[in-house]
């Protein structure tokens, strides 16, 4: 598939607090991270916003937050979704697929196709933020089910970027927190061709904008992404607690999303 052209454009200075989503969770958790951001820090905001509806774009100027977005309809993922209709016998291809069934059954999926199309969309926006870092911009890339707590320490340029990294049996870089250093920019740039190429020959499948970074990262100088950036335990110290899964559902993080509903 061809991917659609970027509308808008990026408004930052230096840092600033990226995240991306469709018009779904825009209304679930974007209101609710770009107040927490408002309230609780003094970084600029840039969103990147798939399939949405104009009181969204009207909702984002009102607050002056940077706007880029697309329009990505699901007609545009029929062929990508296709190659998943039967389970295949291959063992790589047929942990993919359990992948994509498993995550259809989480998010309460209709269909294959919608799944495709969010990955789609977790893929994207790194290829988005590719297309709009300059040159000596800092950049700190955070999934949107999240809530800022507190300003967000910067971090020591001395790495190319950050990245929590799980160790052990399920050992994986996590790319809901990226924090990127002009140094780093190369990596993005990479790590955007990667998936660019996988979305062009229509090859799809939940994570893989997580499964792809194990190569690629460790080519550049990179440091652990510290887990007060990007806790999903709520710990009361950390500075964003980020809603994995079915923890969008804890008390704890309900009352904190509660602070800042619009």
């Amino acid at each position: 598939m061809i991917i659609p052209p970027l509308q808008g454009k990026l408004s930052c200075q230096n840092f600033f607090i990226y995240t991306a989503c469709d018009e779904k969770y825009f209304d679930d958790f974007a209101k609710i991270l770009i107040n927490s951001i408002q309230a609780n820090s003094t970084d600029s905001i840039h969103l990147h916003l798939f399939n949405p509806r104009q009181d969204q774009i009207e909702f984002c100027q009102s607050k002056n937050v940077s706007l880029t977005y697309e329009y990505a309809p699901i007609e545009m993922f029929e062929t990508a979704a296709a190659k998943w209709n039967v389970e295949p016998t291959d063992p790589v291809l047929k942990n993919n697929y359990d992948r994509i069934q498993n995550s259809m059954m989480k998010g309460g999926d209709r269909s294959i196709i919608e799944r495709i199309q969010k990955t789609y969309f977790a893929c994207a926006r790194f290829i988005r933020l590719s297309e709009l870092l300059t040159d000596t911009q800092t950049a700190f890339s955070i999934d949107v089910d999240a809530v800022v707590r507190t300003n967000i320490p910067k971090l020591s340029t001395d790495k190319d970027f950050y990245l929590h990294q799980i160790t052990g049996k399920k050992a994986r870089f996590l790319a809901g927190g990226l924090y990127v250093n002009p140094k780093g920019h190369a990596f993005v740039k990479e790590y955007a061709n990667v998936l660019l190429q996988n979305i062009s020959n229509d090859n799809l499948h939940w994570g893989l904008d997580q499964d792809v970074l194990d190569p690629i990262v460790p080519k550049y100088k990179f440091g652990g992404l510290p887990i007060t950036y990007i806790d999903w335990h709520m710990m009361p110290t950390s500075y964003i607690w980020t809603a994995k899964g079915t923890r969008k559902e804890l008390a704890s993080f309900i009352s904190e999303q509660a602070k800042y509903k619009p």
